[in-house]
């Protein structure tokens, strides 16, 4: 998963619009305590889907707007502001009532000319500038459950596998939806076949508790149900035996959330892209699958296979994962796209992208000699770009081969696309908009390198997967890599080591989340995570093995979702060696170990002084010093104090291998 920026239009009739200029940023400032009356929750007055949430950023007033991202606003005179970095033009006004509190807001934009043929293609959507007027709601922002702010109940009940939950083993969804374009709604239902576990009677589904449910069905009769927040309980006529296979269906309609980016909670993007057209996608890492459609939201239990049929306005496509079984005419004025999934994939996943897509194919010879399908979608303006984009997946899927083993869902092809965000959804990789021009020779064009990491995810996440978002570093660690490995590849070793250290992680909270709810909770597994892999290739010091032990995971663990200790037990059964302090400090810690380094002249040479700092133990990890005048060697700290002299040295000559190996290093 990556960073969201993109020149878009938000798709509703009544809603201004608003071309955001900046990247979103994450809102970590919730300054609720602060005496400003001007922060809080706006909802539109005649469309409360539309919601900003404005707050305070040490002297500044931000505003996030639902589903378009965030950015500052510039006083202008009195209670008038202008959004930074907004085209055309946006001015945002606060209202008072008689008290003399704000109460409300109004925003609107100088005219611009709304977008080519809006008015008469299918899916599309008036954009029009009059003003919006919004009314306060709550003058404190939403909770974002993490570490500091705690939990709630329905992240628990998420979160949590309990025996209503690890009763049963799904096996198969059908899921079948109508996309309401107009009125940003779905309708539809959703087929789950199961294995019993254990006997039941009342089994746990999620659906997030703005979306109706019409009825559960079961063998063709009701169901009775009840719901607590996100979470459906639903009873069964009879108890259901060991090993058996049964089935339900549940039908709902509704209004799905819209992401919220800088909480890091998705939901469905209802925009419109540059030609007037409509642009949808689901976007719910983080959230849970169940913000949209019904099922299991668990990372612990994938499906082994799913059908996936979306009916969408006739002028746009779907995208969604696995392939594409049929493309129907509707007499209704709708087309109807129905996609397989011929392997386990995990809920959230799961995709559904809208839009009047161009679609382009390729091959790719693998090594076997076998030959792997590739799908390629973009906007129709776009398709230079997504071409020059594109053009390098067969170099990148023959680095992945070789380093990751063989690409793990070959039945279903290799299917990638621009979109609104960058997801790694299995099957249907999106590596987010190509606004920016693209620029095929540097590293750091988001572009390529989003399509590096969430192409990285079929191998690590998608095949190999967390079953706890406790332990999501097993996907963004090893994605966050695939981009150095890119790089290395590309430009040599050095060029790649430069890039990864090129910025700090934060440490300031364990990689490793809060395990039992529902937490996402990105920080530094990241690039921390990257920068802890590439010291323990370092430390071991041997690229066979290190890229065995990456093939081997990936065959070890096909298709099934791991914890943390799994990938630590895989790594010191493979190497002979417990590296579980090395995991333990880098990923249960915030700190990176410190080196503690004495050095002073003795005579022709040095006498080293060194050991560890850290927060495991035991700690021992070699690292590579200067022990002869610019040739690095190992040395074997440990926390006990060490020495040893280092011959024909002066202090300027004596040195720290940090480009390798992550860590800090202090005097003692």
């Amino acid at each position: 998963m990556a960073c969201f920026a993109a020149n878009i239009r938000i798709m509703n009739p009544r809603l201004l619009n608003l071309f955001f200029l900046l990247p979103f940023q994450s809102l970590l400032a919730q300054d609720n305590a602060t005496a400003d009356d001007r922060t809080g929750v706006y909802r539109g007055k005649t469309d409360p889907a539309i919601e900003l949430r404005i707050s305070r950023d040490g002297g500044r007033l931000v505003v996030l707007i639902l589903g378009q991202g965030r950015t500052l606003l510039t006083p202008l005179s009195g209670d008038r502001y202008r959004m930074k970095g907004v085209q055309p033009v946006a001015t945002l006004e606060f209202h008072r009532n008689v008290t003399g509190r704000i109460d409300g807001c109004r925003l609107w934009q100088e005219e611009a000319h709304p977008p080519k043929r809006a008015d008469t293609l299918p899916g599309s959507y008036h954009t029009v500038h009059f003003p919006l007027d919004l009314a306060k709601i709550s003058s404190r922002l939403p909770h974002v459950s993490n570490r500091a702010n705690g939990f709630t109940r329905a992240d628990t009940l998420q979160g949590m596998l309990t025996p209503l939950r690890t009763c049963y083993d799904v096996l198969f969804y059908h899921l079948d939806l109508d996309i309401l374009t107009e009125t940003r709604s779905i309708r539809g239902s959703n087929l789950i076949r199961w294995r019993t576990v254990q006997p039941f009677r009342r089994m746990q589904v999620d659906l997030y508790e703005n979306l109706g449910i019409d009825t559960i069905l079961y063998h063709g009769s009701p169901l009775s149900y009840t719901r607590d927040g996100n979470a459906v309980y639903i009873d069964l006529p009879a108890e259901t035996a060991t090993g058996s296979v049964d089935q339900l269906r549940i039908v709902y309609s509704g209004t799905p959330l819209q992401p919220d980016i800088d909480a890091r909670k998705g939901g469905i993007f209802w925009l419109t892209n540059r030609n007037g057209w409509g642009w949808v996608e689901s976007v719910t890492q983080g959230i849970g699958a169940s913000v949209f459609w019904p099922c299991k939201d668990h990372l612990s239990d994938r499906p082994d296979s799913m059908r996936i049929t979306i009916t969408v306005p006739n002028g746009l496509s779907d995208i969604s994962n696995g392939r594409l079984l049929q493309r129907t005419e509707l007499p209704n004025g709708r087309t109807r796209f129905d996609w397989y999934v011929d392997y386990p994939i995990a809920t959230y996943n799961v995709v559904i992208n809208i839009g009047d897509y161009t679609h382009f194919t390729d091959s790719y010879i693998r090594p076997g000699g076998d030959t792997l399908a590739l799908n390629f979608y973009c906007m129709p303006y776009n398709l230079d770009s997504a071409r020059q984009l594109f053009g390098g997946v067969k170099r990148m899927l023959a680095l992945y081969e070789k380093d990751f083993g063989p690409y793990p869902f070959p039945r279903d092809g290799f299917n990638v696309l621009e979109s609104l965000y960058p997801m790694d959804h299995q099957g249907a990789v999106s590596v987010g908009s190509m606004r920016n021009p693209f620029n095929s020779d540097t590293y750091d064009g988001d572009i390529r390198r989003q399509m590096w990491h969430e192409c990285g995810h079929e191998w690590w996440g998608n095949n190999v997967g967390c079953s706890d978002y406790a332990d999501m570093w097993i996907h963004e660690s090893f994605a966050s890599y695939a981009e150095f490995l890119n790089q290395e590849a590309l430009f040599g070793r050095a060029s790649a080591l430069t890039e990864l250290n090129r910025d700090n992680p934060d440490n300031k909270e364990p990689i490793i989340g809060v395990y039992n709810v529902n937490h996402f909770h990105e920080g530094d597994m990241y690039l921390k995570g990257a920068r802890m892999l590439e010291t323990l290739r370092n430390v071991m010091d041997n690229d066979s093995l290190w890229w065995s032990i990456f093939r081997g995971i990936q065959q070890r663990f096909r298709y099934i979702p791991v914890r943390t200790e799994d990938i630590v037990e895989y790594f010191n059964t493979a190497t002979g060696k417990d590296y579980t302090y090395f995991f333990d400090q880098y990923l249960r810690h915030p700190a990176i170990p410190v080196l503690s380094i004495g050095v002073r002249q003795d005579g022709a040479g040095l006498r080293l002084s060194y050991r560890w700092e850290a927060d495991v133990p035991g700690f021992r990890m070699p690292v590579r010093v200067t022990t002869a005048k610019g040739s690095f060697s190992f040395i074997y700290p440990t926390t006990e104090l060490q020495t040893m002299e280092l011959k024909g040295m002066a202090p300027a000559d004596f040195a720290v291998d940090r480009d390798e190996f992550y860590i800090g290093v202090q005097k003692l």
